[in-house]
């Protein structure tokens, strides 16, 4: 059993997966009519078990984000030994961390004329991989065979406004495979885009206020999956 203390970060390693529980509370709140009582499970992660559809749930971010935001929500938790030695990980991946808070290194793209970047050489190039290796997976086989799959992809970068169709039109290409997720949803900094690949559209919505408390909610679902 995980040790988990009260407004510190959370391990690494718990009985329920936090980006899980949240994945669950952000489907059941932003479509009430189509998910009311999804199921934590395990290949897939999620089940609506009334329809028969598996979501498997994972994060895009860019190179080494994802342990930098975890060691940067540790260090103030940490010893001051413990601490430098966080510091000097962080610069090692192009960190800097501050009392103001942490700054990431720069992600950015170019491109000349009225012809944009390769999708896959712009800042949410992570989706994309990310997409690639689900899809093998799903295909490897070892998930529970099911009527339907889908993806849920939690990823920092924002959604620029000429990225949606471009995304939509890899993901379809790549989704030409014998098992295919037929809906694959993002959320990112601040829209939770839809990518419908059965009709081939898509559509983003603005998170506004609606993720707010949602962290919180994961977070007890994860510290009382430790009680049972």
């Amino acid at each position: 059993m995980a040790i988990i203390e009260k407004d510190k970060p959370l391990p690494r390693h718990t009985r329920l997966d936090y980006d899980e529980c949240y994945a669950k509370l952000v489907l059941e709140k932003f479509f009430p009519d189509e998910y009311k009582n999804l199921e934590l499970s395990d290949r897939p992660d999620l089940r609506d078990n009334a329809r028969n559809i598996g979501i498997e749930v994972t994060s895009a971010y860019p190179p080494h984000m994802q342990e930098a935001l975890f060691i940067g929500a540790d260090i103030p938790y940490r010893s001051e030994e413990e601490k430098k030695k966080g510091l000097n990980q962080l610069g090692k991946l192009g960190y800097e961390y501050t009392q103001y808070g942490m700054f990431s290194p720069s992600f950015s793209y170019t491109w000349a004329g009225n012809t944009y970047p390769d999708i896959e050489k712009a800042l949410c190039a992570p989706i994309i991989e990310v997409v690639k290796k689900k899809l093998d997976k799903l295909n490897a086989g070892g998930y529970d065979e099911l009527q339907q799959y889908n993806l849920f992809i939690q990823t920092e970068p924002s959604i620029d406004e000429w990225m949606p169709p471009k995304i939509m039109e890899r993901l379809l290409t790549l989704s030409n495979r014998e098992k295919r997720y037929a809906v694959i949803y993002m959320l990112a900094i601040t829209d939770l885009l839809i990518f419908d690949i059965e009709s081939q559209t898509w559509t983003r919505l603005k998170t506004g206020t609606k993720l707010y408390g949602l962290g919180d909610q994961a977070r007890a679902m994860v510290e009382e999956g430790e009680k049972q």
